[in-house]
């Protein structure tokens, strides 16, 4: 017989508030127009409020008379918590997924909308294909081979299906479908549907089979691509200038011909803050213009004190003013924590932002929450995806963050430091004989850092540098 038990524990969980709070703080400012967009259409109780330029005495009085409405708003919705019953929130109508606010889905207007100027037509990939393979004069199984094909192209332009998985599903013998892969290469750009880059690259240099550029694809190309230079020349009999013009050669090739064939789309970076040093010292600025400023309906606030005898109207009317009132403490708050963690990672990075030099301290999340008192989860809400605006250049918040070594006088230094350093060495290194991870620990210990052969070998691999192998050339 099963025995009933309790069990008492303590837990700590965030308010709805605090969790709409958090939802509001991660947005950039792109994606929390959006968010304010969709607040503005979904909840009545919030308005846009109209842009108007007003003399000085003219802004006092409407704020006196805004601080006058929400104080009145706040008595009501009190009066009304003291004479009624808990009203049932839907929390899930205020807090959204942040994914479902993303650059892909802007511009996506969900009513038909009529445009002064012309749309681009964008061909796909796909298209672009098939209109060159119609003046081609292919049979119908060829074509349908070629739709199965095409169909399995991906975005850099290779082929993503074994062609003898092709050639089983359509009953065929795999000959076939080589025989139209090959046709498909030989389209514009040469090397699309290629099935690997060795393929791709041969498919380019198709019609000069004869010279050694195509020899060394076909027959030495792991060679090649792990530039093992002097086995090539031992094995095709050629000398170190032959050899330089085929890398020469090699290199005006397109590895991802995909790309050729689709449209370039510009990513621009919005600022979110944007500082700057006037009468020696830092202004920071939220950058909130293109935001639409919102505030609580008076036509709700009135309704609220209209039917305070109606309990359905009641209910549905103060769960509205709760929602908007929640949501622009969170954008308030918002901006008020940014401009806070802004101003402390100024005063933490003293040697990039009031030097020349422009380097920066060890530091890490937990320091600016440990100054700050607040959560590390809150800094980091703060600086992950957001960029700051400086008079000499755009940065993401986040790259002001690093962990740091000792020098040989026992001081921190940032890796970053250590990472242009490391890169240094490398750019003016005999390329013919590069440094291996040793030799170039051992440069960084010269120079004061004490740092290990593994931890060069990371901190390569994050600047995206290959190993000493493949960074050599002839």
């Amino acid at each position: 017989m099963s025995k009933l038990s309790q069990k008492l524990e303590l837990g700590q969980k965030l308010t709805p508030q605090q969790v709409l709070q958090a939802n509001i703080l991660q947005l950039n400012t792109t994606l929390l127009e959006q968010r304010i967009l969709q607040e503005l259409e979904e909840n009545p109780a919030l308005e846009m409020v109209e842009l108007e330029i007003k003399s000085n005495d003219e802004n006092q009085e409407e704020y006196d008379l805004k601080e006058e409405s929400n104080l009145e708003m706040d008595e009501s919705i009190k009066e009304l918590d003291d004479k009624s019953e808990e009203t049932d929130f839907e929390w899930e109508e205020l807090i959204s997924d942040p994914e479902e606010f993303d650059y892909s889905n802007m511009g996506k207007p969900e009513k038909k909308e009529h445009f002064d100027i012309p749309i681009k037509s964008e061909k796909s990939l796909s298209e672009k294909l098939y209109e060159q393979l119609n003046d081609l004069n292919l049979n119908d199984i060829q074509l349908k081979i070629s739709e199965e094909l095409i169909g399995n192209i991906d975005e850099s332009g290779y082929l993503t299906i074994e062609t003898i998985l092709v050639a089983d599903r359509m009953d065929i013998d795999e000959s076939e479908v080589l025989t139209v892969l090959k046709i498909i290469m030989s389209l514009d750009p040469p090397g699309i549907g290629a099935r690997n880059l060795r393929e791709c690259l041969m498919a380019q240099v198709e019609d000069i089979s004869d010279t050694l550029t195509y020899r060394v694809l076909d027959s030495h190309f792991d060679d090649f691509a792990n530039k093992r230079y002097s086995k090539i020349m031992d094995n095709l009999d050629c000398t170190e200038d032959e050899l330089k013009i085929v890398m020469e050669d090699v290199s005006q090739l397109n590895p991802n011909p995909g790309d050729s064939l689709q449209e370039t789309v510009k990513e621009f970076i919005l600022p979110d803050i944007t500082c700057s040093y006037e009468k020696n010292e830092w202004v920071i600025l939220i950058n909130d213009s293109t935001i639409p400023e919102i505030r609580i309906s008076d036509n709700y606030i009135s309704i609220l004190n209209d039917y305070k005898d109606k309990s359905e109207v009641r209910k549905f009317v103060k769960g509205k003013l709760d929602s908007a009132k929640w949501f622009i403490e969170a954008v308030n708050q918002r901006r008020d924590t940014m401009r806070t963690v802004m101003a402390a990672i100024i005063h933490k990075q003293n040697t990039f932002f009031n030097s020349d030099k422009r380097e920066l301290t060890p530091m890490i999340l937990k320091d600016i929450a440990k100054d700050l008192k607040l959560d590390i989860s809150t800094i980091s809400r703060v600086t992950n995806g957001k960029y700051v605006q400086l008079p000499f250049g755009i940065y993401e918040l986040k790259e002001f963050f690093s962990e740091g070594l000792k020098n040989k006088d026992g001081l921190m230094i940032s890796n970053t430091v250590i990472k242009n350093r490391l890169k240094e060495i490398i750019d003016k290194e005999n390329k013919v004989n590069p440094f291996g991870d040793e030799e170039l620990a051992v440069k960084l210990q010269s120079d004061g850092f004490q740092i290990a052969r593994r931890t060069v070998a990371k901190y390569r691999e994050q600047l995206k540098i290959p190993v000493s192998r493949l960074r050599k050339k002839l």
